[in-house]
């Protein structure tokens, strides 16, 4: 399936807000990639996010989920960004294996539930939307399974 593109100013304008986070930038969080609903990052293997078992720290594996559902959610509102707020409500995890070697992630927004959040956001300025998240290590394999709730409101006064 081809994954709708974001133009260039607009990729570079979410890549840049995740960055600036202080805490993705202590850490190594970089989104690669952002399209309409879905983003890309990556995460260094470093010594000080590792854990008592000498992998990836679960922390540092979480901080990637969020950062990358965060680009997906905002590419997939990127018209509104300027207008709205968006706010992660919880993220849901499941650690299915141990981090080895630099983290990489992909978060997806199902694109057929795209239409009823525009109209939602239209009707009454805020929308929620859940976006899937896989991490992988080095090894390309799975090692993390999230389940991220979005949520958009616009500010008031902008109403």
């Amino acid at each position: 399936m081809t994954q709708a593109t974001l133009p260039a100013p607009a990729v570079q304008a979410v890549k840049a807000a995740l960055h600036a986070i202080p805490m993705n930038a202590t850490v190594g969080v970089q989104i690669t990639d952002v399209g309409l609903g879905w983003a890309s990052g990556e995460c260094p293997d470093t010594p000080p996010f590792r854990n008592h078992l000498g992998t990836i720290h679960a922390g540092a594996q979480f901080l990637l989920a969020e950062a990358v559902s965060g680009a997906a959610f905002a590419g997939a509102f990127v018209q509104y960004v300027g207008e709205a707020v968006p706010l992660i409500e919880k993220l849901e995890t499941h650690y299915v294996g141990r981090a080895v070697g630099d983290l990489t992630a992909r978060a997806e927004i199902d694109p057929a539930a795209l239409p009823a959040a525009y109209a939602e956001y239209q009707a009454d300025g805020r929308a929620r939307l859940p976006v899937k998240v896989t991490v992988k290590d080095g090894e390309d394999k799975p090692v993390m399974e999230a389940q991220a709730h979005w949520y958009l409101r616009r500010r008031p006064q902008d109403k």
